[in-house]
């Protein structure tokens, strides 16, 4: 397991369970001690301009019958806000009807939702950010979402009155607030206090391999679909496979031949390299069209590299944008696989469909 980031996240990693409850209550410390935090928490979370006057801060305190992981007040007890803190955990049932339904309407009030960058830059139905507002929605809230945000992670929609405010965005984007304002105040302390939280939100996003493969997995399916679509590929009769702890793959036939996009857990952890397009000698395939050697002849340098420890295999390694949202990746991952699809069989689409007919 790499080092741990700061004393905090070793500290927490004996509570692996935990750790947005540890992460969350270290952000209540630092906000609850430090006036240069605290404002500048205020001023993030301001609704039509205005910081929220927050006076103090409480963590699993029950309101209407659920837990929420921390609760701002103002100086006269009322609630002002809830912070739900996500690494990579699906949202709980009572997130985030119960706990925007428990916020006043009276009043400017804010329900923030703090997580990695991915999940907030993505985009999709089934991402974190649609199945928020389709909650909200499907519990008969209407909501005005607002597009074109100054920072992709950090997006906001309002109550219809515009009093609550429905936020989510990054660790990273509240972390760099906290520590700018608290480095300007000359809060050393603080300063200090907001690295070692930063540094646990890092290893936490990091280290949880599990949620990262979901969605390469899912982000495999859409391009295999998306490429089957166009013409280049066909999946009947092929569906996924692998080896736990070694690798997962999803198989398809593309330019004529069976391939996979492979997830190699080995080549992740020594070469930073997960995924692979993955091509091997298959004997017993009756319905290929290429043969083996023709791949490796025609993919030329490009099927090289391989992997050590599949060296009769044709292995290419597929390089996603770093940084780029779930569209951007998927886009780039189509366009590989066409890529390879055109210098396989470079004059038509292999996979053709007859038109419809009146």
């Amino acid at each position: 397991m790499a080092e741990a980031k700061s004393l905090l996240s070793l500290i927490a990693r004996g509570y692996a369970a935990g750790r947005e409850d540890a992460a969350t209550e270290a952000l209540r410390f630092i906000l609850s001690r430090s006036d240069s935090a605290r404002d500048e928490f205020a001023k993030f979370l301001a609704v039509n301009g205005e910081p929220l006057p927050i006076a103090c801060f409480r963590t699993q305190q029950l309101v209407n019958g659920a837990f929420p992981d921390m609760a701002c007040f103002d100086g006269d007890g009322k609630h002002l806000a809830f912070v739900e803190s996500k690494f990579w955990a699906s949202l709980t049932r009572n997130q985030p009807v119960t706990y925007w339904e428990a916020l006043p309407d009276d009043r400017p009030a804010v329900l923030l939702f703090l997580a990695p960058t991915s999940r907030v830059v993505d985009r999709d139905e089934f991402s974190l950010w649609a199945i928020l507002i389709q909650r909200l929605r499907g519990a008969n809230h209407d909501l005005t979402l607002f597009d074109g945000q100054e920072r992709e992670d950090l997006v906001t929609a309002t109550s219809e009155d515009g009093q609550r405010r429905l936020m989510l965005t990054s660790w990273d984007v509240l972390l760099d607030r906290l520590a700018e304002a608290t480095k300007k105040d000359e809060d050393h302390q603080a300063c200090f206090e907001v690295a070692e939280l930063r540094g646990l939100a890092f290893d936490a996003i990091r280290d949880d391999d599990t949620a990262r493969d979901v969605n390469l997995r899912r982000l495999i399916a859409d391009a295999v679909k998306q490429v089957r679509e166009l013409g280049w590929a066909n999946t009947d009769g092929l569906a996924v496979g692998g080896a736990p702890g070694d690798h997962y793959a999803r198989f398809f036939r593309l330019g004529g031949r069976i391939t996979g996009l492979r997830i190699d857990y080995r080549a992740e952890k020594q070469m930073r390299q997960p995924l692979w397009l993955w091509f091997w000698e298959n004997t017993s395939d009756q319905h290929s069209s290429v043969g083996f050697d023709e791949v490796r002849d025609k993919l030329g340098t490009s099927a090289k590299p391989g992997l050590e420890w599949l060296p009769k295999d044709v292995c290419i390694p597929i390089d996603l944008p770093a940084g780029a949202g779930r569209e951007a990746r998927l886009d780039a991952l189509v366009g590989e696989l066409k890529r390879i699809a055109k210098i396989i069989d470079p004059h038509v689409p292999t996979y053709h469909r007859e038109p419809p007919t009146d």
